[in-house]
Order: C-alpha cells, then sequence, then structure tokens
C-alpha cells in the first residue's frame, strides 16, 4: 500500500511539474548598440508602456524566465535608453528568440509557433508599414495644401485596407491554431470588421470559443447590433466646455443631417483633420449639415485650448473619461478620428468615413 500511494505521489508532482513546465516561457536574445549593465524592459501594456519586469544585458545578450497564460497575448521588450530599440512578441510557453535592432522596425522574433508566424507576418506587411509611415510623416509633418494632404490621406486609406486583407487572411489561414486566435482578439474592427470576425469565431475549436476573451466579443458585437447602420442612435448626455449638459438629440434635431465627430486633443490626426471638417462645416452648413464632437480627452484645460485654437464652431462635448468614455463605449469606438452620420431622427446613415469619402456622402445626402 505504501509503495502503491508513493507511486500514486510520485505520478501526480510529475504531473504538476510537467504542468508548471508547459506554461514557462523563456527570452533570449541578442541587441545592437547595447552594453553589459544596459538595462532592458518588458511590458505587456501595449498602450502606455508600463514596465512589469527588468532584464539586465550581459555578456552581450539577454534571457528572461516567466509564466505564459493560457492565452497568447503579445509583450514588447525595449532598451531603457532607448525606447526604438524594441520588438514585439507574442508570450507563449516555450523560448522565445529576439533580436533587437538598433534600426527601427528591424528587430525579430522567433523560436515559437506563434512567434514564428508573427514574424512571417510582419515582414510579409513591411512595405505596406513603411509606405504608410512615409506618406503620413510628410502629409502631417509638413506644411502643405489641403488637397495634397487629402491625396496623401485617402491614399494611406488605400494602404490600410491591403494591411487588412493581409491580416484577414492571415488570420483564417491560421484560425485552427493559437495564432489565428491571437490575431483575431488583438486586431480591432478597422482590421477585422464584425461580419468578419463572427464568421472566423465560428470556425475556432469549441475550446478557443468558450474562452473568456471570445465571450467578450461576441457580447461586443452584439451591442454593435444596436449603433451599427440602421440604428437609431441613443438621446445620450455629456457636458460641454462650459459644465453643461447637452443632450445630443437636440442638436441632431436641427439638422438635415450631423456628423458626430470623436475626436480628442492629443490625437494628431484628429487636428489634422480639423481643417479639413471646418472647410466640409463651412460648405454645408447652410444646406443642413451639423457636426457634434465628443471629445476623448481627459484633461479640461487641453481640450478647451485645443477648441479655441483650431477655432471649432460646433458644439462639443466629454465627460473627461480618455478611452473610459461612455459615448466612445457605447459606439465601440476603439480608434479615432471616427465620425458617425445621422439624419434628422437620430438614424445612423453611415459609420467611419473620412476625407472625400465622408464629403460626398455628405454632399449627397445634402440634395436629397
Amino acid at each position: 500500500m505504501r509503495v502503491f500511494l508513493t507511486s500514486i505521489l510520485f505520478n501526480f508532482l510529475t504531473i504538476l511539474l510537467v504542468g508548471c513546465q508547459s506554461q514557462t516561457y523563456k527570452l533570449v536574445g541578442t541587441a545592437e548598440g547595447l552594453a553589459d549593465g544596459d538595462t532592458l524592459l518588458l511590458t505587456s501594456d501595449m498602450v502606455n508602456g508600463t514596465p512589469s519586469d527588468t532584464i539586465i544585458m550581459k555578456d552581450n545578450t539577454f534571457s528572461f524566465k516567466g509564466t505564459a497564460e493560457e492565452e497568447a497575448a503579445i509583450c514588447m521588450v525595449y532598451s531603457a535608453k532607448s525606447n526604438e530599440i524594441n520588438a514585439a512578441f507574442i508570450r507563449e510557453p516555450g523560448e522565445i528568440t529576439i533580436h533587437l535592432s538598433a534600426t527601427p522596425g528591424a528587430s525579430r522574433v522567433g523560436g515559437t509557433p506563434c512567434n514564428n508566424e508573427w514574424q512571417r507576418m510582419n515582414d510579409s506587411v513591411m512595405v505596406i508599414g513603411k509606405e504608410i509611415n512615409r506618406i503620413a510623416e510628410h502629409i502631417y509633418g509638413n506644411n502643405i495644401e489641403q488637397e495634397e494632404q487629402q491625396r496623401g490621406m485617402d491614399e494611406i486609406e488605400k494602404l490600410n485596407n491591403r494591411f487588412a486583407k493581409v491580416v484577414v487572411d492571415i488570420t483564417e489561414k491560421n484560425i485552427a491554431n493559437e495564432f489565428g486566435y491571437f490575431l483575431l482578439t488583438y486586431y480591432p474592427e478597422e482590421l477585422i470588421d464584425n461580419n468578419t470576425r463572427l464568421s472566423l469565431i465560428e470556425k475556432l475549436s469549441d475550446e478557443r470559443r468558450k474562452r473568456p476573451a471570445i465571450q467578450k466579443i461576441e457580447a461586443s458585437i452584439r451591442r454593435s447590433a444596436t449603433t451599427a447602420e440602421g440604428a437609431t442612435i441613443p438621446n445620450f448626455k455629456q457636458k460641454t466646455p462650459e459644465g453643461e449638459d447637452l443632450a445630443i438629440m437636440t442638436e441632431v434635431a436641427k439638422n438635415k443631417i450631423t456628423i458626430i465627430d470623436f475626436w480628442a486633443s492629443w490625437c494628431g490626426p484628429c487636428r489634422q483633420e480639423m481643417p479639413f471638417m471646418l472647410s466640409l462645416y463651412e460648405s454645408n452648413k447652410d444646406r443642413g449639415l451639423g457636426i457634434v464632437g465628443v471629445s476623448l480627452d481627459q484633461d479640461k484645460d487641453s481640450w478647451v485650448t485645443a477648441i479655441k485654437k483650431l477655432k471649432l464652431p460646433w458644439p462639443q462635448m466629454s465627460d473627461l473619461k480618455y478611452w473610459d468614455n461612455e459615448v466612445a463605449k457605447t459606439f465601440n469606438i476603439n480608434s479615432i478620428p471616427h465620425t458617425i452620420v445621422v439624419d434628422q431622427k437620430g438614424k445612423i446613415l453611415r459609420r467611419g468615413l473620412r476625407g472625400e469619402q465622408l464629403k460626398e456622402f455628405v454632399e449627397s445626402e445634402l440634395v436629397k
């Protein structure tokens, strides 16, 4: 009996050890431009970059051991003295190899299934990303004519569509494995629209489909149906810069069509588009166009200063909750600028239009 119990205990401990080992990961890497004793920072906070661990360079290499969650997750390792020396990798069990390059965008990852596929995908979209950055630097970093800026924005839109197609194709190709699941849960609606995402979710294994992240996505998509094109917006309220409550339908009822413009003072592309929005407004306000700004700011002074500096004449509202803005959450806004065009009764006519597409749609609606 004692031998039997000992055997059971040994087997149980072995299972525990194997289980623990299967959820561990190890980073092994090299870095250009760094010396022994330099610090690397590790983060899973891809918005603010708040570090969770530090790694010290030794013998021109670095290594780190950690615990991976059940689901693959995006993380980043970056130099404390030069943030441009960085690499995004997917945290999953196994040994992950990383080479940090001093050239922006040239770092490489691999070693595990998801990271190998992540690097292959990054290689395939690198040209698209570089072209988007080149155009963005030109139109946002120089004092150019509005027409030229609009051409650049339209070209970026086309490139974003190409990027989105690559992401969807690779997600579908890998939907039976953890990498496809990762892409499905990582990329926003702008790259994987809700209808496509639902069709991909149906192809997931039963185990992956029951995960909390998928349950949350499906719930979000169900909520989106109430704010999709054809739906009627709720009569939401937020504070104006003067501190007064503003109900959206009060403004919508005044106009033939109204653009609800989600923006923020800290959003560079939002501010760059304001001259275009101003021109669109001035050309069409007497024909029935209204605009209401919903800001994702959190600092009131910055918000008010931006409104004055940009000379925005239309009503503004915000709850100063940054990405937790209640209206933005209601409409599942996860990137800005974002526009929603509604008719006089609050029916959503179009979502997500910008630039010439927005102008053409507005002008076509106003002549009806």
